[in-house]
């Protein structure tokens, strides 16, 4: 099978599978929010925000890293060790943080102390997680994308099936539950990949040369670093959330029940179609890198230009769709009239959201992560600053407008600088303006659909 078919074939399968693990969190989350109520998906969106730093501290560079010296054919068995060993000793300090601070964390930074134990309990899982991010990224690098997905719907359905059954059958507290049955879904997950690399390599021996530490610690450590850090800030701005809208009026349980309808409903129905997306991204990273290393600058142009036009043929017609059904859309998963209100406020951002993740993955691929790192943590410190700022004045509806800032700054710089590395010229027409009239041609036809609806 040629190149062109591989990534075709990998492309279709990351999508079909992305789109069906994402369909099924939603309805997860739908199931959650049915026994903890949205006060209770806003608990459970701040604990992730803060593990999400764990996460972040052992996967973000050491996964990239994984892939751009396997794309380059720097892959070596020891290579393969060193990334894995740096992610462990990564994952296991991170553990280690989170459980000696739950307490705090939970006393001080989310507001309950019942979120102490379920941060405890999704720590165990941090050396599993690093373990699987770096043997995905390997499987990515060699246009391998069966293994990896075959462990995302392992790892989602052992969460989803025990974590329901702990709910159901067992006398724990649903967060703990939840928690719970997310770990061992990672458990789940690491315990399939890694027999499957050593079958894999067994019978596709890696090169003998491979990256040494210095290579590693050079792609991983700007990203470790900006991820880390941007994520902390992230996990500020979450926490900052529902302590403005208390100040703004909300009390204790409202303002939770805003930030979970915010974070827990709408943002995962926005992101929705990000799965059409991500699979054709996360591949572009290897593509990229390998077209550059072999100093094939029309290749990167071509396939730079193909994903910025077809993101926002994507993009804007999916906009479209969530103007017209987000009422529909947030009923039948959440039952909240709330949230499709936010829903169809947040459309128009889409196409601008979907393009800045995509440009985000090729920026990595031409080894620019260290200005893609620079305008997050900036990005970042705004969103913050303005949080802090105008939540305690205007509540969610400041929230909304610095989202729409901070999407049009972060995507704007990211694209200037990929239209500057590459040398792209741009049709405005074709590239812009073509797809913006289909979505809104899209958008009338749709509510003239609607309108004869029951």
């Amino acid at each position: 099978m040629d190149k062109k078919r591989v990534f075709i074939f990998n492309t279709v399968l990351l999508t079909v599978s992305s789109v069906l693990l994402r369909t099924s969190g939603i309805w997860f989350r739908s199931l959650i929010t049915g026994r903890i109520g949205a006060s209770g998906m806003g608990i459970y969106q701040l604990i992730f925000s803060i593990f999400m730093l764990g996460v972040t501290a052992c996967t973000s560079g050491i996964g990239l890293a994984m892939t751009r010296l396997a794309a380059e054919g720097r892959g070596s068995m020891g290579c393969v060790l060193r990334c894995l060993g740096m992610a462990l000793i990564l994952s296991l300090a991170a553990a280690g943080f989170l459980c000696a601070g739950s307490g705090y964390i939970a006393r001080k930074l989310i507001g309950t102390p019942a979120a102490a134990r379920p941060l405890c309990i999704l720590a165990g899982g941090l050396p599993l997680i690093a373990c699987s991010a770096c043997l995905k990224g390997y499987f990515y690098a060699q246009r391998n994308t069966v293994v990896p997905v075959l462990g995302g719907f392992l790892e989602q359905a052992a969460t989803i099936g025990l974590s329901v059954f702990l709910m159901d059958s067992m006398p724990l507290d649903p967060l703990d539950a939840l928690m719970l049955g997310s770990t061992l879904g990672e458990a789940a997950s690491a315990a399939f990949l890694v027999p499957a690399f050593l079958f894999y390599t067994r019978h596709n021996p890696p090169p003998e040369k491979g990256g040494d530490l210095k290579s590693v610690l050079r792609i991983a450590g700007p990203m470790l670093a900006g991820s880390f850090f941007r994520n902390a800030l992230y996990s500020a701005e979450n926490i900052l959330i529902p302590i403005g809208l208390r100040k703004n009026g909300a009390g204790g349980t409202a303002s939770l029940a805003q930030y979970g309808v915010m974070h827990g409903m709408v943002m995962p129905i926005l992101t929705l179609p990000l799965s059409f997306l991500s699979a054709a991204a996360s591949l572009l990273i290897p593509e990229i890198a390998e077209a550059g290393a072999r100093g094939d600058p029309s290749s990167v142009r071509r396939t730079a230009g193909s994903a910025f036009r077809w993101t926002l043929r994507f993009g804007f017609p999916a906009a479209a769709v969530f103007l017209v059904f987000s009422d529909d859309f947030c009923m039948l998963f959440f039952g909240s009239a709330q949230a499709g209100q936010i829903l169809r406020i947040m459309a128009p951002i889409a196409p601008l959201m979907y393009l800045d993740n995509v440009v985000d993955n090729m920026l990595k691929g031409l080894d620019q992560q260290m200005y893609s790192m620079l305008y997050n943590l900036t990005d970042s410190l705004m969103r913050v600053a303005l949080i802090s700022i105008f939540i305690p004045i205007f509540g969610l509806k400041a929230y909304l407008v610095i989202l729409f800032v901070s999407e049009i700054y972060n995507a704007s710089l990211s694209i200037g600088r990929l239209l500057k590395v590459t040398r792209i010229d741009v049709d405005v027409t074709e590239w812009i303006v073509s797809p913006a009239v289909a979505g809104g041609f899209l958008y009338y036809a749709l509510r003239i659909f609607r309108h004869f609806l029951p």
